[in-house]
């Protein structure tokens, strides 16, 4: 635990072991991720890119592991901000907190934009991208709408959407792939073939291209650890929550990604159908039962965008306690129910801006991620190289406060991860919209400067301080 002096602004604390699990269960969202990114995927590297799921699932099983052990003894909102603050100073934790920023502000978007494309296309409606830009803003001003209510409302819908995502996706998955072996639709081989793309190494730009789906939908398992202030025993329940949604999300995943591809009746009429993986349903179901699922698959994305909000929001909040972001006083201001209404509302304001400029799913999904695994990387290296990275114990000695092995390889996957998403040319778009938000975050950095100062008595807000754990021992 930390040994900040305790918050005078501070939300409620309501939230369980389940309701913290669904929220991190619910940013990832299988559900979101296949259906948004499935046939970009499966059109840049043939069936073979589902094994791209297992080895970005892998990587992320260690930042997992590492955030598990921050927000074991570091419980604040604002987790990345939070984190880095205290094991790295000040300025890494402003950065890091504003990559957060940047990659929910434009990965909500992404997670909006996927429900209106799926449900007009699964309707029939054949929208402009200015159209699907507009459907996307209404979704938001929903969510937006909900978050307001406050994060029990929030919750519920939460809890609700995991049950959506085992019948709406797991559960068809798993009968698909039942289809797919029992009637031999296709062998176990058709998941390494790449028949459209070349072989060898000029094969690996594909692959690596195909795995920015699970890139994007393998992140936000850390959700959890930003409303570790509005749940009951955050130092416990935060870190089961993060592992166990990353990696039940990594098992599940891959065996829905396995069902659809082995169940897919023709490899280029899929590739070619504007929804694959309703393409691959209408095989095998009747309408009846694919018009259950779509409404499964609905609120489940309806549901990642919600958490996708809450999160963001709690993340601006946390900065402003701070005095960290330009009109810090008005952000950081909470309602009658401790909910941070401002924050709600000019984050989702900044989102619809954002989606209004990019419009194509493609280049919003791209900053996300590269926004999103830069933040991770920050992290990571301050895990392993802070300066208050190793802590003092009670017995006088001193200890990592995450193991230096774990630490290490996470940091090795994310620096080899995130060249992979900034070399090639075909990334150069996304590169290029990150590099303008951090040009703002330099703007911001330094009009900021005189205000962020040392916390003071009336702003809630908290210093960073040496962390002090137990040897060995909980509280």
């Amino acid at each position: 635990m930390t040994s900040s002096p305790a918050h005078k602004i501070e939300p409620k604390r309501g939230l369980g072991l389940f309701s913290s699990f669904a929220l991190s269960f619910s940013i990832i969202s299988v559900t979101t991720g296949l259906f948004a990114n499935y046939g970009t995927g499966l059109q840049a590297a043939g069936p073979m890119f589902v094994w791209t799921w297992l080895i970005v699932g892998a990587g992320q099983a260690l930042v997992a592991g590492v955030m598990a052990y921050l927000s074991r003894s570091i419980p604040l909102s604002g987790y990345a901000y939070q984190w880095t603050r205290q094991l790295a100073g000040k300025q890494i934790g402003w950065w890091a907190g504003w990559l957060m920023l940047v990659q929910f502000l434009s990965g909500m978007p992404a997670v909006c934009l996927a429900l209106a494309t799926t449900l007009s296309g699964y309707l029939g409606f054949a929208l402009s991208s200015t159209q699907l830009a507009l459907a996307t803003v209404a979704v938001m001003l929903s969510i937006a709408v909900v978050n307001h209510l406050g994060v029990k409302v929030a919750a519920r819908i939460n809890d609700v959407s995991v049950i959506a995502e085992v019948v709406g996706t797991v559960a068809v998955g798993i009968a698909l792939l039942w289809f797919a072996l029992a009637r031999h639709v296709h062998s176990v081989s058709f998941l390494f073939v790449h028949p459209h793309q070349p072989s060898g190494m000029p094969y690996f730009a594909a692959f690596v291209s195909a795995s920015l789906m699970a890139a994007w939908t393998l992140t936000g398992f850390e959700g959890a650890a930003n409303l570790a202030e509005e749940t009951h025993l955050p130092e416990r329940i935060v870190p089961i929550a993060i592992l166990g949604a990353e990696l039940v999300s990594v098992l599940v995943g891959f065996l829905v990604l396995v069902g659809f591809t082995l169940a897919m009746p023709s490899l280029d009429s899929t590739i070619a159908h504007p929804s694959p993986l309703f393409f691959i349903m209408s095989a095998y179901f009747p309408n009846w039962a694919i018009a259950g699922v779509m409404i499964m698959v609905a609120i489940a994305i309806y549901a990642c965008a919600l958490a996708n909000l809450t999160a963001v929001a709690r993340m601006v909040w946390a900065m402003a306690r701070d005095r960290q972001l330009p009109g810090s006083r008005w952000l950081g201001a909470l309602n009658r129910d401790s909910t941070p209404v401002n924050a709600i509302w000019i984050s989702t304001a900044i989102a619809a801006a954002f989606t209004i400029w990019a419009r194509l799913e493609a280049v919003i999904t791209a900053v996300s991620v590269l926004a999103g695994y830069l933040t991770y990387a920050l992290i990571a290296i301050s895990a392993l190289v802070g300066r208050n990275a190793s802590v003092p114990t009670a017995d006088g000695h001193s200890k990592p406060l995450v193991p230096r092995w774990l630490s290490t390889l996470a940091v090795l996957w994310l620096l080899i991860f995130v060249g992979f998403l900034t070399i090639p040319r075909s990334n150069w778009t996304s590169v290029k919209a990150t590099a303008v938000s951090v040009a703002v975050g330099i703007a911001f950095f330094v009009w900021t400067r005189r205000t962020r100062r040392a916390p003071d008595t009336d702003s809630g807000a908290v210093e960073a301080a040496p962390i002090l754990v137990e040897s060995g021992v909980d509280k």
